[in-house]
């Protein structure tokens, strides 16, 4: 299946360089993983998500825990945004106001 394939479905576009892979976990069954080319060869998880059992049919699962792996990546960025804005209130708060 195409990653137009699968956006067709449902599963959220990912930026240049990114794509989807289902493959075999072993043990739990089946993971989607979103990956990133590397410059020279191979590539690297981003994020994964496991497919669940509970949907309709196979690619409503698939396009499920695509979507779910693009979730946690979004909160992921946001946590980050949010510790870094929080970090220029580091250091000392008197309470008169001066330092």
């Amino acid at each position: 299946m195409s990653m137009a394939q699968l956006v067709a479905a449902g599963a959220p576009e990912l930026p240049a360089g990114w794509f989807y892979r289902v493959t075999s976990d072993g043990f739990i069954g089946l993971k989607v993983e979103v990956r990133e080319r590397r410059k020279r060869f191979g590539s690297r998880v981003i994020d994964y998500a496991y497919v669940r059992s509970d949907e309709p049919d196979g690619l409503t699962a698939i396009v499920a825990s695509c979507r779910h792996a693009v979730k946690r990546i979004d909160e992921a960025d946001e946590e980050l945004r949010n510790r870094r804005d929080a970090a220029q209130y580091i250091g000392d708060h008197d309470p008169r106001g001066g330092r």
